[in-house]
């Protein structure tokens, strides 16, 4: 890959065997700063933590996997997690229209650049996702975030109910929950090409382009509804949907299942007590926007189910309404796309 320098002389082929592209990097590096005295990776990694590097845009996305390494699920699991944030997209860049000019993995590049294992998004965008991926990722289960996403206006906007957002530039990220979720909700309030949603990228942007009027209005997840709210904005619609895991072509069914049962303990833990680990999606807004407290969020928003396989129904039924809207390539394949581990997996 460009840009990356990895080793290539046929004498290392048994020290890299069997190893992650991470491990690979560091018997790299260990050859180049040890030569004839570096440490042995595989008798090494026998003894220690296995370890797994996550990505993530939002807390309210990745809080069972964030909850699960502040509880030590994972660690009782032998594994080690890392967290790694998603890119953000430039606050310079204006908005954009057209789907097809923004990359579906813009803001998960580095899953695709071999730096982390596994993230997590919505249904509808990981089919395009695994389609797309050169790094070979797969859907491996339903995420456990079942989210919630509204659309809000500025406080003083004339728009009452969603028949009125016809024509109206609505802030969304493209190819992410935000975008999907908007046409699905207004679909049955307007013609297709009266839904007008443009590319602003991550919720920070989105809920200051609305409030800013630079954009009619926003589609928004947590912490976001809740400071809409404080600020007394309008919610116009709001929706609930599933999302997916994606992994690496390396990642064994043992560690996927070890993953998974961490995973299901941290939902337990973030079902019994959801105000007790809220600090992580507050944590997500910038220092001079972090006004909220416990209070301030409506729980039942927060839904977190256990982690289980992507059905074939499910799946068949989204891509069918992707192909309508052209967001995702006719060969797009259950079959494919899907690796359902943590059902074969113990």
């Amino acid at each position: 890959m460009a840009g990356r320098i990895w080793p290539d002389s046929s004498e290392w082929a048994t020290d890299v065997k069997g190893l992650t592209p991470i491990e690979i990097a560091d018997v790299y590096f260990h050859k180049r700063a040890y030569p004839g005295n570096e440490p042995n990776l595989h008798e090494s990694r026998l003894n220690m933590p296995k370890k797994i590097i996550n990505e993530y845009s939002q807390a309210v996305f990745n809080l069972p996997w964030l909850v699960a390494e502040e509880e030590g699920f994972f660690a009782q699991e032998g594994l080690e997690v890392e967290f790694l944030r998603s890119k953000d997209r430039d606050a310079g860049l204006p908005p954009e229209s057209d789907p097809t000019q923004v990359d579906p993995f813009w803001r998960h590049a580095p899953f695709e650049e071999l730096a982390a294992q596994s993230f997590s998004a919505c249904e509808w965008g990981q089919i395009r996702r695994s389609h797309d991926s050169t790094a070979g990722g797969r859907i491996i289960t339903l995420r456990p975030a079942v989210i919630s996403q509204a659309i809000f206006v500025r406080p003083d906007s004339p728009i009452t109910h969603p028949p009125m957002l016809r024509d109206k530039t609505i802030a969304v990220n493209f190819h992410a929950g935000s975008h999907f979720l908007t046409l699905q909700l207004l679909e049955g309030f307007m013609e297709r090409n009266e839904i007008k949603v443009v590319h602003m990228g991550q919720a920070r942007l989105r809920y200051q382009a609305m409030l800013d009027g630079q954009v009619d209005a926003a589609m928004l997840m947590e912490p976001f509804l809740a400071l809409a709210e404080k600020t007394e904005c309008n919610l116009i619609v709001e929706g609930h949907y599933a999302g997916s895991e994606m992994m690496s072509p390396d990642m064994d069914a043992p560690t996927a299942g070890a993953i998974s049962r961490a995973i299901g303990q941290a939902v337990k833990s973030i079902n019994a007590d959801k105000k007790k680990y809220l600090h992580h999606i507050i944590d997500d807004l910038p220092p001079e926007l972090r006004v909220l407290t416990p209070e301030d969020f409506r729980l039942s928003r927060l839904r977190y189910v256990e982690p289980r396989p992507y059905p074939m129904e499910d799946f068949e039924r989204t891509r069918a309404w992707m192909l309508g809207w052209g967001l995702v390539p006719q060969d797009a394949t259950y079959e494919d796309l899907v690796d359902n581990r943590v059902g074969t997996a113990g």
